[in-house]
């Protein structure tokens, strides 16, 4: 027979979700507000240091960004919070505490599992709000921002937003994977979900980890190179980035026009070419 939940206990769930905002909140806002300082303000550095130097989003722009991106953050870490709350009381999930029954290579295996299967169904789901018609209705929204900020990360459409939240959180009920496991992942997730929307020309220690130009050519050429954080999926699948061909809001599919089959796919490990003429030199709306 399952156990029942106890009663509510109102106190220990707003601690747990006083501290999720907070955490959320001061991550969103840490990585923002460095970047800000160590690079958006210096703008006479813009050709070294930036992916698109002459193009920047103007202060209505970064302040939309800013607003829904906060929101967004704030929603999912009170839902962060209550799910935390309810693991806490014995609600029935798959994640565990202890190596001890499984053993440390269970922990890492699954743990492994758990990011590659989340990030290989982020791939999907967004590559799905690049077609057409969820484009246009929902996804649209995060693609306003053609020239990314950290603070872009989370500026997207509330249905998308869920959309994302709800993959990291269906496998915690029938994967059991170990809680250190679990926040890793959240953490290695959400961290470069906002350094790859920076801008600014970086390359990650890990190989297997695309650099910053990966997702900047993301918003510079709308339909392609659709991975969240590994390059992997985007190589198998065909949507990176490929010479000799032509990208844009109009071209879906992440093929691209033009060229042929055996067109190489971008080399990221060089430093990241400017975006075409049309593209530079507009701040953003």
């Amino acid at each position: 027979m399952m156990s029942r939940m106890p009663p509510l206990d109102f106190p220990a769930l707003t601690r747990f979700i006083a501290l999720s905002v907070a955490g959320g909140l001061g991550m969103y806002w840490g990585m923002g507000l460095l970047f800000e300082r160590l690079y958006y303000r210096r703008r006479a550095e813009a050709d070294q240091r930036k992916c698109q130097p002459k193009r920047w989003p103007s202060p209505k722009a970064r302040r939309r960004e800013i607003l829904l991106g906060s929101v967004n953050m704030t929603v999912g870490s009170v839902a962060s919070g209550c799910f935390v709350y309810w693991v806490s009381k014995g609600g029935a999930t798959t994640i565990y505490f202890s190596t001890e029954e499984r053993g440390v290579a269970h922990a890492v295996v699954t743990g492994l599992v758990y990011m590659l299967s989340t990030d290989l169904a982020l791939y999907f789901a967004h590559r799905a709000y690049h077609t057409p018609t969820l484009y246009r209705l929902v996804h649209k929204v995060h693609h306003r921002w053609t020239s990314p900020t950290v603070f872009t990360a989370m500026a997207m459409h509330p249905i998308e937003w869920a959309t994302y939240q709800s993959i990291m959180a269906v496998p915690l009920f029938f994967l059991p994977v170990h809680v250190g496991a679990v926040i890793f992942t959240l953490l290695f997730t959400n961290y470069y979900a906002l350094v790859d929307h920076s801008g600014v020309r970086l390359h990650s220690w890990l190989p297997f980890v695309a650099p910053t130009a990966f997702h900047d050519d993301h918003h510079a050429h709308f339909h392609v190179n659709y991975g969240q954080t590994f390059p992997l999926w985007d190589r198998v699948f065909g949507t990176m980035r490929r010479k000799n061909r032509q990208y844009g809001p109009a071209v879906f599919g992440g093929a691209g026009e033009g060229g042929g089959a055996s067109d190489e796919v971008w080399d990221y490990r060089r430093p990241a070419a400017p975006p075409p003429a049309e593209v530079t030199g507009r701040a953003q709306p």
